[in-house]
């Protein structure tokens, strides 16, 4: 499962969300958006949902094909663990404490 890291201070819209990683705070230097399908991804990023869940409900809700929603999905999720903005609490270091994965 696939959960938002902790310590990001966050400005939510309907549509948008403008998020900043506090602890990365001067490596990041600008806020990150996420509108249209970025958004989507990042509000079914909430701890209770796997990368394949988070699919099949873009698919169901967008119809769009499978392959390209999945390739879709992963790359972002890759990148937000990247940046720290997500944990992958399926892979754990052994302390309890979750380390990068997406595979």
């Amino acid at each position: 499962m696939v959960r938002q890291a902790s310590g990001l201070a966050r400005l939510e819209r309907p549509a948008s969300v403008v998020l900043l990683n506090l602890p990365c705070i001067e490596e990041q230097q600008s806020p990150y958006v996420f509108e249209g399908p970025s958004f989507e991804i990042w509000t079914r990023i909430d701890g209770t949902r796997t990368e394949e869940h988070i699919v099949d409900e873009l698919v169901e809700a967008y119809g769009a094909p499978r392959e390209q929603i999945a390739h879709d999905v992963h790359e972002f999720l890759a990148e937000l663990l990247r940046l720290g903005l997500i944990v992958d609490d399926d892979e754990s270091d052994g302390e309890g404490e979750a380390a990068p994965h997406i595979d």
